[in-house]
């Protein structure tokens, strides 16, 4: 199609092919005036995918969006344009069950003040039943054509069902964006048509012909869902806030499952949630200078967005440990910590940790008690950490508290089992036959390795692990903090020996145990299953356990640490 004003006119009717640059298009159906004076169709892209015509003289809001897309380029927000063309056109439709049109431009009489306006019966929803367009005029028009959503990714139906209030800011967060990216480039969105928005990561617009340069001050009144009260009066110039009360307009309906009233009398109700009721309060005010400009509504959004996404975590914990009864043990050399710190309301940090001395007297009891001494209070850093820089660093807590065992006590050596919680993200490091325990679901999986002989004969299929109980050597370890002047690489474990990653993700009402080998020895794992379920109190369960490791001879220290995972959404 070319610019030729004296061709026949091309006539605009459903049903009829035509040629637009290299597409063939076929004309499905008309779907209305859906912006003034422009008009819309349903086409088939031959050899394509279903696209949206649009026509509307050449100085329409059509010619607008084309020195707006240029002006953004390939931004990502905005789906392509296939073609566009400026032509004679006769447009031949007889428009009977088209949808009513929500937003109307009409002439607005002339009144001194906005507010004398607003308080008067202008702002009622009008209609005007569409009338058999006059096949005779003929004029030129512009074309244009992109693709067209399908009709079960639109925001129009995306918005008939159920969302998460972090959904639902997510998606207005996306519109904001765009609005001020427009804003930034001297345009302002006013109003938008939600069957031509694209969901997906990121939404994409198909139309953008509700878009005006700032300033621009529009011949008539505009009153639509998502336009601001102030449109309604057509001496208001284009401005910023406008798109904030859009913004806000489908928020609000996203909240609330309904439009705002274009009955500015009727007194704007919502819903009490914090933060978003300001939001809705402010930006949705009548008045353009006490709403939020774009910047600021974009960063409350993903603030607001940040927190409700960050969960709030909460550790119970419980603990016990004794001596047990042996004759031969009169010292418990088994020590334990634990220390937590509150970044934030959402975000926290949890080290524990649990080691059972050896050497005999006191070298076990000090050896443990400089293992865990050493752990928790050596500073955390943990600000822009990845998990690989806070692995490396509670490994080197191990060379440290080796280094001090070493340095300290002559015979003296210790196990050292540790557990590292960053928010949701669970990390260990260990040495030695005290063990970590994940109980999720009623299901118990040993996070730790023994680092014991016995563990060496079951892995090599010597002997079996029912047999490894009873093994006259079963307490013989193969590593141990203290007793070596160095650590070699990859003598600490981590998670990745027992896991695929190198941390797991936490879930709510998940139960870690960290014990040493004088409980396990005595209440196997299945049993520890059964005892530590989510709905019994957690120190009544560590309690239960402990007496059974007593009841049972409890020939060994016995020490037990439950740590408890809960969010609060």
């Amino acid at each position: 199609m070319n610019d030729n004003t004296n061709q026949n006119p091309l006539i605009i009717k459903e049903n009829i092919c035509f040629q637009i640059d290299n597409l063939q298009i076929e004309i499905i159906s008309y779907l209305g005036q859906l912006t003034p004076d422009i008009y819309y169709f349903q086409v088939n892209i031959i050899s394509e995918k279903p696209g949206l015509l649009r026509i509307g003289a050449t100085n329409s809001a059509l010619n607008q969006e084309l020195e707006l897309r240029k002006k953004l380029g390939d931004y990502k927000l905005v789906t392509e344009l296939l073609a566009h063309s400026q032509d004679n056109i006769t447009i031949d439709i007889k428009p009977q069950n088209i949808p009513e049109i929500e937003t109307i431009f009409s002439p607005i009489p002339e009144i001194d003040t906005a507010s004398e306006y607003l308080q008067k019966e202008y702002l009622e929803d009008e209609y005007y039943p569409e009338t058999e367009i006059n096949t005779n005029i003929s004029h030129q028009k512009l074309l244009l054509i992109t693709y067209l959503p399908k009709e079960n990714q639109t925001l129009e139906t995306w918005l008939k069902t159920e969302h998460s209030l972090e959904e639902s800011i997510f998606l207005t967060s996306q519109i904001c964006q765009l609005c001020r990216y427009l804003h930034q480039r001297g345009w302002c969105f006013i109003n938008i048509l939600p069957q031509f928005i694209q969901m997906g990561t990121p939404i994409q617009f198909f139309d953008l012909t509700s878009a005006y340069p700032l300033g621009e001050t529009l011949n008539s009144g505009l009153i639509g869902t998502y336009c601001a009260p102030e449109l309604a009066y057509c001496k208001n110039p284009i401005h910023e806030t406008m798109s904030s009360y859009t913004v806000a307009a489908l928020l609000y309906q996203i909240i609330h499952k309904q439009t705002l009233s274009t009955d500015q009398t009727i007194e704007i109700e919502i819903s009490p949630i914090p933060i978003i009721y300001q939001i809705l309060k402010i930006c949705l005010s009548s008045l353009p200078e006490e709403r939020f400009p774009l910047e600021q509504l974009l960063k409350i959004l993903v603030h607001t967005r940040q927190n409700i996404s960050t969960p709030n975590i909460n550790w119970q914990i419980a603990s016990s440990s004794t001596v047990g009864l042996s004759i031969n043990r009169l010292q418990n050399e088994d020590n334990y910590g634990i220390k937590q710190q509150k970044i934030s309301d959402r975000e926290t940090i949890l080290l524990a940790a649990i080691a059972d001395g050896m050497g005999g007297m006191s070298q076990g009891e000090l050896a443990s008690q400089l293992a865990i001494k050493t752990v928790l209070e050596t500073p955390i850093f943990f600000q822009n950490q990845t998990i690989e820089q806070y692995q490396e660093w509670l490994e080197n807590l191990f060379v440290q508290a080796n280094e001090t065992v070493s340095n300290q006590l002559k015979d003296g050596g210790t196990t050292l089992s540790v557990i590292f919680a960053i928010s949701e993200q669970l990390i260990i490091s260990h040495v030695g036959d005290s063990r970590i325990y994940l109980l999720r679901q009623g299901q118990i999986k040993q996070l730790s390795q023994d680092h014991s002989l016995v563990a060496m004969l079951v892995a090599s299929e010597q002997i079996t692990e029912a047999e490894s109980l009873e093994h006259p050597e079963r307490n013989v370890l193969t590593k141990s903090i203290g007793t070596k002047r160095r650590l070699s690489d990859g003598y600490v474990q981590n998670l990745k020996q027992t896991t695929p990653e190198l941390s797991m993700q936490l879930e709510h009402e998940d139960i870690i145990l960290l014990c040493s080998d004088g409980v396990w020895d005595l209440v196997p794992k299945n049993e520890l299953a059964e005892i530590f379920t989510p709905d019994q109190n957690l120190q009544n369960s560590v309690n239960l356990t402990i007496n059974k490791v007593l009841e049972r001879g409890a020939s060994d220290n016995a020490t037990l640490l439950a740590l408890q995972f809960l969010v609060n959404l």
